[in-house]
């Protein structure tokens, strides 16, 4: 998982993560990675529209976007 969180940060491209907020809520986000560090990312979240912090401990998973090809 970090290698993906590092490439979305070296490469300025979205990735896509199940997060478990503090209250226990999980959902997914498509984010950018601007800044991460041991504990926690800093990214852009199309979902919220803003830049938010993440604990890295919360994420559960993070995949590349793939994009569905038009049949």
């Amino acid at each position: 998982m970090k290698y993906l969180l590092n490439w979305s940060l070296q490469n300025n491209m979205p990735i896509t993560i199940i997060y478990l907020s503090g209250n226990g809520h999980i959902s997914q986000r498509k984010v950018v990675v601007k800044k991460l560090n041991n504990q926690k990312l800093i990214a852009y979240c199309y979902l919220r529209k803003h830049i938010r912090s993440f604990s890295l401990t919360n994420i559960l998973s993070a995949d590349h976007i793939v994009k569905s090809s038009a049949v």
